[in-house]
């Protein structure tokens, strides 16, 4: 099934390892494009944020979903899969030291899942294409 990729990329002056913190923070999350609420996140021993169930708003329905583990490679790469009955796809971030503190790269790569999110995937792509790049410098400028 086809699908799409959103992506940008925003400067925070937070230090990598500030916004590596804020990344295994549940609430962080809940600023990320496509996430408005988090919900029983698993956090182990050492404060990792191991997965999370989430709640979306696109195009003015509500979707509950999972996200788990997809790649973590520690203070650069955070990734999710995640999976909904309408869509699924992956989220990425990856950071790293720019001149003016840490360059935040957001990719979110999303694809209908099941029958109604075959139908309806223009319209809830379109929905998450038409603020991604603000909604990324949100959540890079609250890091």
């Amino acid at each position: 099934m086809p699908g799409q990729t959103f992506q940008h990329a925003a400067v925070t002056s937070a230090t990598v390892s500030g916004v590596w913190k804020s990344l295994d923070e549940p609430n962080t999350w809940e600023a990320i494009p496509g996430v408005d609420r988090v919900i029983d996140p698993v956090v182990d021993a050492d404060g990792r944020l191991r997965g999370f169930t989430f709640e979306s708003d696109v195009g003015g329905r509500k979707y509950l979903g999972e996200a788990t583990p997809a790649r973590r490679e520690e203070g650069r790469l955070m990734a999710w899969d995640i999976d909904s009955s309408e869509i699924k796809g992956r989220v990425s971030i990856e950071i790293g030291p720019d001149d003016d503190g840490t360059n935040v790269q957001v990719r979110l790569d999303v694809e209908g899942a099941g029958m109604l999110g075959s139908l309806f995937f223009p319209v809830i792509a379109s929905a998450i294409g038409s603020g991604f790049s603000a909604t990324v410098e949100e959540f890079v400028a609250g890091l």
